[in-house]
């Protein structure tokens, strides 16, 4: 896609050179190239750029044509976040993949404080984190009423890590070949997921937050887990509305906490509620 004369370039992965632009024009879009760009971790502050809150958008060519490298080693790759805890909206972030080795958190969306609130997100990004030592691939911290396509993959930790997520909508893909694909954590309430595949992973879905009632999947698939698809282990009620189980699960399900229903299925979930 041509980028518009308004547009600001990533320019050599400098992303706070790349927000710096774009404020002093008064928001709107950082263009990432298509290709792989090499960028340093960086955190970038929307408290420090007055003229950006609602009007950030970071837009690729392809989750594999625009391609974000954030190199290897320990600590975090890109963080976004906003340190004066304001709600900001309509920020979105589509057509990018970012890939890495990092011993932290490979991508982030809002602070680890859940202070600030992140509303009506546009997500539609890919990410993929090589190290063993992760924390994870792709954290989404206070995000709410946002849509979510994602393909998200780690070698270790969590590929895809819902902290405090409500009220929003997931499709896509998740793998976490040494751990956890996708955990609902803390109070991460009242999601849509529309469907979901699982693969080539250790554990599948875990909902283990307090307050992480009320998700409903609408189609989950899983094959080739080497642990167990489906983990609950929080006192709240989920319902997976269907269910394929591929090939080369090694345990379906285990409940330590909770409910859930499952409606149509190939395969028993044995401690589901009937």
């Amino acid at each position: 896609m041509p980028r518009r004369p308004d547009d600001v370039r990533l320019e050599d992965g400098r992303w706070t050179d790349a927000f710096d632009r774009l404020d002093q024009r008064g928001g709107g879009v950082i263009r990432v190239p298509s290709g792989v760009t090499a960028s340093e971790p960086t955190t970038i502050d929307l408290a420090e750029y007055p003229n950006l809150q609602n009007n950030v958008a970071i837009r690729g060519s392809g989750l594999a044509a625009s391609v974000v490298d954030l190199g290897e080693g320990p600590g975090d790759g890109l963080s976004i976040v906003d340190g004066d805890g304001s709600d900001l909206f309509y920020t979105e972030i589509t057509g990018v993949g970012f890939q890495g080795s990092r011993d932290g958190v490979l991508f982030r969306l809002g602070g680890d404080d859940l202070a600030d609130a992140w509303n009506s997100c546009d997500l539609h990004f890919a990410t993929n984190n090589g190290s063993p030592d992760a924390t994870a691939a792709c954290r989404l911290n206070y995000v709410l009423n946002s849509r979510h396509f994602g393909v998200h993959n780690a070698q270790g930790g969590i590929a895809l890590d819902h902290r405090q997520v409500q009220f929003g909508g997931l499709t896509g893909s998740v793998s976490s070949n040494e751990g956890v694909s996708v955990r609902f954590g803390g109070r991460s309430f009242a999601n849509v997921v529309e469907w979901l595949n699982v693969e080539a992973c250790e554990d599948g879905v875990l909902i283990d937050g307090e307050e992480a009632a009320i998700n409903r999947f609408g189609m989950l698939y899983g094959a080739n887990v080497h642990g167990t698809l489906w983990r609950h282990e929080a006192p709240v009620d989920t319902r997976i509305d269907a269910s394929f189980v591929g090939g080369a699960v090694e345990r379906i399900d285990e409940c330590t906490e909770g409910r859930y229903e499952v409606g149509l299925s190939n395969e028993r979930f044995e401690h589901a509620s009937e």
